[in-house]
């Protein structure tokens, strides 16, 4: 999509871990309602969402971090698999929508391979699926 070095990208889909950037909370209903602006997760913030008894931050929250490429089981021929996927499943729903303002997506590793395909998607995605009865 642009001419961003491709190793500065950010994975849409990463762990609640120190360093990366909380810019979603996932509401009951499974859509992603956008933090502006992204906030840094500290490791205070990662130890209480992990807190036993809590359903995993990944469920509740979306984060985005370094993308780590060839270290990733998503990695495919030299892009992420993952992102392909999304973008596929908002191919399939039909024509698309007018996307959404997004803070990451400068340097979304998805919006950089993918374009809107995968941002259309996006809202609706959530790393970790967990009950959405649990507290």
């Amino acid at each position: 999509m642009t001419t961003r070095d491709r190793s500065e990208l950010a994975c849409p889909s990463s762990m609640c871990s120190p360093g990366n950037l909380l810019f979603g909370i996932i509401r009951p209903d499974g859509r992603v309602v956008a933090l502006q602006p992204p906030l840094p997760v500290t490791q205070t913030f990662a130890d209480k969402a992990s807190a036993a008894g809590r359903r995993p931050p990944e469920a509740r929250f979306r984060f985005a971090g370094p993308c780590v490429t060839s270290d990733c089981l998503h990695w495919k021929d030299e892009r992420c698999g993952l992102g392909d996927a999304v973008a596929r499943t908002a191919e399939s729903r039909g024509p698309a929508a007018k996307v959404a303002h997004c803070a990451i997506r400068p340097s979304c590793r998805w919006w950089h391979e993918q374009g809107g395909s995968a941002c259309q998607v996006c809202p609706r995605i959530a790393h970790t699926e967990a009950p959405i009865a649990e507290a």
